[in-house]
């Protein structure tokens, strides 16, 4: 929608534009405690306005935390955020590792299909993207139970790992 020839910020703008179709801008506008028509200004690369830091956390803070804003601003200079998730954690490190196999494998299948089908879709972008956070989010996750499983006292947690697994068969 936004999305011109000559983008300064194609990433940010593009992340504009995904964050403007995803949410009504009026409600969004309202719980973040911005004027709605200066939120779209904001969101349009065309307009002089641009979004400041306390509004990006205002507007991260009214959607429940979405962060395509952040996604495409830190991609702009080559970084990328994840977030923990928040979620119930695996049973086990290697029930975790599995997990972020088949979330990493959910990657694998759908570049396959979408490489067969010559073209990819904004939606089947994002989904995309979706799933590639997620795994990423799951391997934040098992980095940090390795670590703090393993820093204080590796030998405990050798061993309460055993017992859980020979209890689990």
């Amino acid at each position: 929608m936004f999305i011109g020839d000559d983008c300064k910020h194609p990433h940010f703008e593009s992340a504009c534009s995904r964050f403007t179709s995803t949410h009504v801008i009026s409600k969004v506008a309202a719980a973040a405690g911005i004027d709605a028509q200066v939120l779209r200004n904001k969101l349009n690369p065309d307009q002089p306005h641009q979004l400041t830091v306390a509004d990006l956390i205002a507007l991260y803070h009214a959607t429940a935390g979405d962060e395509t804003l952040f996604d495409g601003m830190l991609l702009e200079c080559g970084l990328t955020a994840i977030a923990i998730p928040n979620a119930e954690r695996a049973p086990s490190l290697p029930h975790q590792a599995i997990d972020l196999n088949a979330k990493v494998a959910s990657i694998g299948q759908r570049a396959l299909a979408l490489a067969e089908q010559g073209r990819v879709s904004r939606t089947e972008r994002n989904t995309i993207v979706s799933v590639a956070t997620s795994a990423m989010g799951s391997l934040a996750l098992l980095i940090h139970d390795i670590e703090a499983r393993f820093q204080a006292v590796p030998t405990v947690a050798c061993a309460s790992d055993l017992l859980m697994q020979t209890m689990t068969m």
